[in-house]
């Protein structure tokens, strides 16, 4: 998924004219005598005027995101994750599934996370301010993408993810993927930040395996494995954004 894939689009425009071709009447001369007739003044071309789009048009060109993030996952794709409840915070904008681990070991911990971000309520990102979102997200993620981590031990630049393509679904995108530590336990997490217009998408997911009853000796969740669970859930996030 972090390979890039480079993908040429090609639009080609084909303008058509026709034209009628029939007999025009021949002028007839005036008889004699009669008074000359005032030619008709030419018509005054109205002034030609740029068309500005107005600010209902520039808003509907803004993708907007999904009212609830907890739905954007059909019931048949949290079935193949193995995730079928969502809980949100409502003081979090994301959404948040989690497995069952079980009762008894081994334990595999799965963790998913799902946020959109087009701005504050009634302050809708623009193009631009995504971009900069994006690239400030990116610049700092292949530095060091959590507190209780060093830098990724993978990064790069997405050319696909799950069946959502650069530059036809969405438009840039990376992926970093990191081990961190907290109170002796380690996970795997991978991050795929994807921008479509105003809007920037992040699908964090983690996990581990604890093959007894001490979360410290487990192992974290490596990035094939957690890859696999972004590639499950891509497609119809990105697609939630309309």
């Amino acid at each position: 998924m972090a390979k890039r894939l480079r993908v040429a689009l090609g639009a080609m425009v084909v303008a058509g004219m026709a034209a009628g071709c029939g007999a025009l009447p021949l002028a007839q001369p005036a008889p004699a005598g009669s008074p000359p007739q005032a030619s008709p003044s030419p018509a005054k071309a109205a002034p030609s005027q740029k068309a500005v789009p107005s600010e209902k048009a520039v808003e509907a060109a803004a993708f907007e995101v999904p009212a609830d993030p907890c739905r954007v996952l059909t019931a048949r794709t949290r079935s193949r994750i193995g995730m079928a409840k969502s809980v949100k915070d409502k003081y979090d904008v994301a959404c948040k599934w989690a497995n069952d681990p079980g009762d008894a070991p081994p334990f595999r911990f799965r963790d998913l996370k799902v946020t959109y971000d087009a701005g504050f309520k009634g302050m809708t990102s623009t193009e631009q301010d995504a971009r900069r979102s994006f690239a400030t997200k990116r610049r700092n993620d292949y530095r060091q993408p959590s507190v209780f981590g060093g830098a990724p031990s993978v990064k790069g630049t997405i050319g696909q993810v799950g069946s959502a393509k650069a530059g036809e679904h969405f438009d840039e995108g990376y992926y970093v993927y990191y081990v961190y530590q907290v109170a002796g336990a380690k996970r795997g997490e991978g991050r795929a930040v994807l921008r479509k217009g105003n809007v920037v998408v992040t699908i964090n997911a983690s996990g581990a395996d604890v093959p007894g009853r001490r979360v410290r000796d487990g192992r974290p969740l490596g990035n094939d494995a957690v890859q696999a669970m972004i590639d499950a859930v891509a497609g119809q996030v990105i697609a939630a954004v309309r």
